[in-house]
């Protein structure tokens, strides 16, 4: 009996050896497989930070492109910004007749050549006075519009001066020369006067004389 209880002892504790023989295997493969599990989190975490990669399609191009964005955008702001005005240094002033056969309202054309060598733009009326025998007559704008113009070197544009011409026999008001000035600029240029040689007298609170905007050269009151 004692031999058997001996036998059975040795044989539980060979098993518990065994057993734990078995668990000290197995914790280096938990471990092993807990350190697997914790590296490949890390792997799943670059997978999901993985849109720190789509930097190169996604969330990051648009600050990659970003600048060429606001180049694109500044070149674009630069091609389309409209170059500086003309000044009256940049532009060769003519003026001359350009009524049209018997038509009550006679016009003077005035011609402005830009002669800078560069682009520049215009827009809006000149003034204009008439030197008279009774001083500067201011002539009144026209209720026209104007969008703007951008004159190449070398390009011209065009107003109209509109007057009445003296048809009473007397000597009216004579005209004596034009003075022009650029639409925004302060300095004038003196011209001969090629229209008629003097306007009527009138105490019409209608104005004797008026102009159109850049680009506009009609005849009478067209």
């Amino acid at each position: 009996m004692r031999t058997s209880r001996i036998a059975v002892t040795a044989a539980a504790v060979v098993a518990g050896l065994s057993l734990s023989a078995y668990g000290g295997d197995d914790s280096p493969v938990n471990a092993g497989s807990a350190s697997s599990s914790s590296s490949s989190t890390p792997a799943e975490g670059q997978t999901e930070s993985a849109p720190a990669e789509q930097p190169e399609g996604g969330a990051g191009s648009p600050d990659e492109e970003a600048p060429d964005q606001g180049s694109a955008g500044q070149g674009s702001a630069g091609t389309g910004t409209k170059p500086e005005r003309c000044h009256t240094d940049d532009l060769t002033i003519t003026a001359s007749d350009a009524t049209i056969g018997g038509d009550e309202t006679k016009t003077v054309a005035v011609t402005l050549l830009n002669k800078s060598g560069r682009e520049c733009s215009i827009k809006g009326f000149a003034g204009v006075n008439l030197l008279s025998s009774e001083g500067a007559i201011p002539a009144a704008r026209r209720d026209q519009k104007d969008d703007g113009t951008v004159l190449k070197s070398g390009e011209p544009t065009y107003f109209g001066i509109f007057y009445k011409a003296n048809e009473s026999g007397g000597s009216g008001v004579r005209i004596k020369g034009l003075v022009v000035t650029p639409p925004d600029e302060k300095k004038s240029v003196t011209l001969e006067w090629p229209g008629e040689p003097s306007l009527p007298v009138t105490d019409s609170p209608d104005p004797s004389v008026e102009i159109g905007p850049m680009g506009s050269v009609g005849q009478g009151q067209g």
